[in-house]
């Protein structure tokens, strides 16, 4: 199984693609396919990135005993995009699945 697929061929393994903006937002085209390991790993990268955050703000509010409130926007718009990419990595993962079972 090549790891490139086109829409078509996505859809033709039962999927909805591109289903999440997260997919969207970190695909990687080449050649007129769809990377899809290339993009998985843009999502996880960044999905890396958002729990560093939320690591580093609990940190910060076990450290400094700090409400959530003091940056709860900020916490709130991590948690979200955190939550976002591990739907988009785990759909992702599955049409990864799917396409090397055919």
């Amino acid at each position: 199984m090549d790891h490139k697929l086109t829409a078509a061929e996505i859809r033709n393994l039962g999927f909805e693609w591109p289903k999440f903006s997260q997919i969207e937002e970190h695909l990687v085209i080449e050649d007129g396919k769809f990377d899809l390991l290339r993009t998985l790993d843009r999502l996880q990268s960044s999905q890396a990135y958002y729990k560093k955050q939320l690591d580093e703000a609990f940190a910060f509010k076990m450290r400094t005993g700090a409400d959530y409130s003091d940056f709860t926007d900020r916490f709130d718009d991590d948690a979200r995009i955190h939550r976002e990419l591990d739907q988009a990595i785990t759909y992702l993962q599955e049409i990864v699945a799917a396409a090397y079972e055919s």
